[in-house]
């Protein structure tokens, strides 16, 4: 008799277990159903890797006019694999704000492409996207949509290309900047890509400039960029900046520390009449919360309060940038000129001497300034270029380097341009998520793995086998 009531009761748990199995799997396959039924997706990541940014989604609802992204492949057939499926739910959220996108065969009507290309100066070819609207086309490959990848991480373009591209041919005007070449500044075709292709992906064409050989700045100009200059302008250069700058012109100064102690007599010259001093000199930050652990000069600069940095709608209001050199807000005041401090050091940094080894002085200090003359032209200086640069966007702090990145586009397309809080757009990216771990925290989660853990685990399978031998 106890032992059939043994069995009636295990008969009882056991048949409890398969409802509960039973009940699971039907509520699981029901949700798969409705889900495929309604086409129901979430973007689970972080930053929302999958999903139409807010910029974006600003963006193109306040376009107007018709928009057609069209795809050239075989059979209309974007091809296999997760980073195809990720570019067609994407265009699938372009679809759905009003954005067209069509797939067209090359193959089967070969008139397409050189409708696209009349000037035949784009090289469009079969994989590629092409993004119209009225007479005006932007390229995109494939391979760029796709994304890149390094050690460190992977940037989404797809994105803030398509975007781009959608603002490049809804645009009456596309402004154009140009990089100073001459002084062995950064190149914007080798080592300023990711820099150049954020303005492009703002509406602005990005051209190379050398002063030596062009009689005047381009009357088409609407940015001068020095990145990164080892070496002052010539007086004949000086004559073109200034009187590039006398018709409301623009300039950005990007100045990383000469090691060698060389003078910038000409460009100091520049910037004086703008109150803006640069000073020879490296600095560092002694406050530990505002550098990187063991490296006093990979420091981290805080974004000052006014007019231009509260329109500025980033989270993150800190600026990585590390070999800094100080610059200066000069004491000649105007009634007609207007300076702003944009990024500073804490009182703690120190900057030690170019000139002068061995002498230093105690902060805080400008980083970032911005001047402008009211009603016609402006200039903005940093005190590092290093921080734009590709190498340091695909370095294991890119992340951190993107925000500065993304502020200077901001100010760039927003404060330079005389834009009044324009959207910007900018890549995402993944990082890879490290752990690191001294020898005392590496003994102690040994001690747990390897001790603590197998006994917990003992324990609670021997209370689970002692209360279920007296069922």
């Amino acid at each position: 008799m106890g032992k059939f009531k043994l069995d009636k009761r295990s008969l009882k748990y056991g048949s409890n277990s398969i409802i509960l199995i039973a009940v699971v799997i039907a509520i699981a396959v029901i949700i798969n159903l409705l889900v495929g039924m309604g086409d129901i997706k979430w973007d689970l990541t972080k930053d929302k890797l999958y999903s139409l940014s807010d910029e974006s989604k600003t963006i193109i609802k306040d376009i107007k006019k018709d928009v057609t992204i069209y795809g050239l492949f075989d059979d209309g057939e974007i091809g296999s694999g997760d980073a195809y499926k990720d570019l067609i739910n994407l265009l699938g959220q372009y679809e759905k704000l009003g954005i067209k996108v069509s797939y067209i065969d090359p193959d089967k009507d070969p008139g397409t492409i050189a409708s696209f290309d009349k000037d035949k100066t784009k090289d469009i070819a079969k994989g590629d996207f092409i993004v119209k609207s009225g007479n005006k086309v932007k390229k995109l490959s494939a391979q760029d949509l796709y994304g890149q990848s390094s050690e460190y991480g992977r940037m989404f373009s797809a994105e803030p290309l398509i975007t781009g591209a959608i603002k490049f041919v809804t645009s009456d005007v596309t402004p154009i900047a140009y990089f100073v070449q001459g002084h062995d500044e950064n190149s914007v075709d080798s080592d300023l890509t990711q820099v150049r292709t954020a303005l492009e992906n703002n509406n602005m064409e990005v051209k190379q400039l050398s002063l030596v050989t062009e009689e005047n700045i381009p009357e088409d100009c609407k940015l001068l960029v020095f990145a990164s200059p080892k070496k002052d302008l010539t007086d004949a250069e000086m004559i073109k900046v200034n009187a590039y700058l006398k018709k409301n012109g623009r300039v950005v100064f990007l100045f990383d520390p000469v090691e060698s102690g060389n003078k910038f007599p000409n460009f100091e010259e520049v910037l004086q009449a703008y109150n803006v001093g640069i000073n020879y000199d490296k600095v560092k930050e002694l406050d530990q919360n505002m550098h990187l652990p063991g490296d006093e000069y990979s420091l981290v600069a805080k974004l000052e309060s006014n007019d231009i940095n509260s329109s500025y709608s980033s989270k993150d209001q800190y600026l990585f940038l590390p070999d800094s050199r100080s610059l200066s807000i000069l004491k000649n005041d105007k009634e007609w000129l207007k300076t702003y401090s944009l990024a500073k050091t804490t009182d703690k940094a120190q900057a030690a001497s170019i000139l002068n080894q061995g002498e230093t002085q105690s902060g805080p200090f400008d980083l970032a300034i911005a001047s402008e003359i009211q009603g016609g032209s402006k200039v903005l200086v940093f005190g590092n270029g290093v921080f734009l640069t590709d190498r340091a966007l695909s370095s294991q702090y890119s992340t951190y380097f993107a925000t500065g990145a993304n502020y200077f586009v901001y100010t760039i397309v927003n404060w330079m341009q005389d834009k009044a809080d324009q959207t910007t757009i900018s890549s995402k990216l993944v990082s890879t998520k490290t752990l690191t771990t001294n020898e005392s925290q590496v003994k102690v989660i040994s001690v747990v793995l390897m001790g603590v853990l197998p006994v917990l685990i003992m324990g609670c399978g021997f209370v689970v086998w002692s209360r279920r031998r007296h069922l």
